[in-house]
């Protein structure tokens, strides 16, 4: 179940100076079928939303390349180098494009994202935050949201979360969906500590319809609870839908839980085994524990004692116990034992290193922005 708003509030305020992240977890009990998760609040450095940086190696000499077709005269070859991660050559081209007195908004923004990663140049986060404002200051929208999250955090210069919530608003009215999404984590937040559930919800129905998948889950919460928006069960689970078709993990999880259900959208237990089970790779414990509990009840999958304990396993190795699994998996035949260790192990090697906490535990989690 999505926690109440004002707990979504409270609680990511608490976070907002915590050193690691503040997690409730509600324990499903002995017998209990899949139950609505509680509230997971990641801390603000780990959810504040950015821009993905390319893969590459930052200050990495040029590789020698064979001959390539001639260039358009029309392409923008700083950022092809960017996204090619040829840093140095993305330097050059932007510097290029803002030569004099020439005014290249884009340009100006490129040159302040490699001065902020410290690709192809020393990071300066100071010089990325003067190059930023002057790209800002020409419309670009990339660069307001750029400046809006380090006023927020005082990279660059001093702290200033009023105008990081002003940049975020301009990028926002110009079409940025994450500086909504952060517009409304803000908003929620509130001053002295008293949220403004109708500025959130405006911010996140703006950024939802954009398509931003985080924002989408955090207006349904506001739906549910009927927090600065008109209460509305059945529009919360419409968006819960939309952000987990983006495979956003606490969506995945809670509109799981509606299907299972049949709270709000039409029952379909096999449909909600599906949503558990891509929430589950993703290294979800709470996804990983309600589909554990489908394979040893058989409902939305056949009955499969063995992947029941193997997803149980990888529950409990992020934390999550269970008693009535525990009690279950003791009930094994020696084969179902054997094969629940090899599942458990392949699925390991292809999940990787597990996640952190608050993507382990998230399933109702509170929006809060990302750094």
């Amino acid at each position: 179940m999505i926690p109440h708003a004002a707990a979504l509030a409270a609680l990511l305020a608490a976070s907002l100076g915590a050193v690691g992240p503040a997690i409730a977890q509600q324990r499903p009990r002995a017998g209990e079928l899949p139950a609505p998760a509680e509230l997971s609040v990641p801390s603000l450095r780990d959810m504040m939303i950015t821009t993905p940086t390319p893969s590459g190696v930052p200050n990495a000499p040029e590789e020698k390349k064979a001959p390539e077709p001639p260039v358009d005269p029309n392409a923008d070859l700083a950022y092809g180098a960017f996204q090619r991660g040829h840093y140095i050559a993305a330097m050059a081209e932007a510097r290029k494009r803002v030569e004099g007195r020439r005014l290249d908004p884009a340009a100006m923004t490129l040159i302040g994202k490699l001065y902020a990663d410290g690709l192809g140049v020393g990071r300066n986060e100071a010089e990325a935050a003067r190059w930023f404002e002057r790209a800002a200051a020409l419309g670009d929208r990339e660069a307001m949201f750029a400046l809006g999250l380090a006023r927020l955090q005082g990279v660059g210069g001093e702290k200033d979360p009023k105008e990081a919530a002003d940049w975020f608003a301009k990028a926002g009215e110009i079409g940025q969906s994450e500086a909504l999404y952060n517009l409304g984590v803000m908003r929620l937040q509130g001053e002295n500590g008293r949220p403004d559930f109708k500025g959130a919800a405006e911010a996140f129905k703006a950024a939802s319809e954009a398509g931003q998948a985080d924002a989408q889950y955090a207006y349904a919460a506001l739906l549910k609870e009927g927090s600065g928006v008109d209460k509305n069960v059945e529009e919360s689970v419409l968006w819960l839908g939309r952000a987990a078709a983006q495979d956003q993990i606490a969506a995945l999880v809670e509109y799981g839980i509606a299907r299972f259900n049949g709270s709000g959208v039409e029952k379909d237990e096999a449909d909600a085994a599906r949503l558990f089970e891509r929430a589950a790779e993703r290294g979800n414990a709470i996804a990983q524990n309600r589909l554990a509990r489908l394979y040893a009840y058989g409902r939305g999958v056949g009955r499969d004692p063995a992947r029941a304990a193997a997803w149980h396993r990888l529950a409990r190795a992020q934390g999550l116990s269970d008693a009535w699994l525990e009690g279950f998996v003791q009930t094994l035949s020696e084969a179902d034992r054997a094969k629940a260790d090899e599942l458990s192990k392949r699925w390991e090697a292809r999940l990787g290193p597990l996640p952190a906490a608050e993507a382990a535990l998230a399933g109702s989690g509170s929006p809060a922005p990302k750094p």
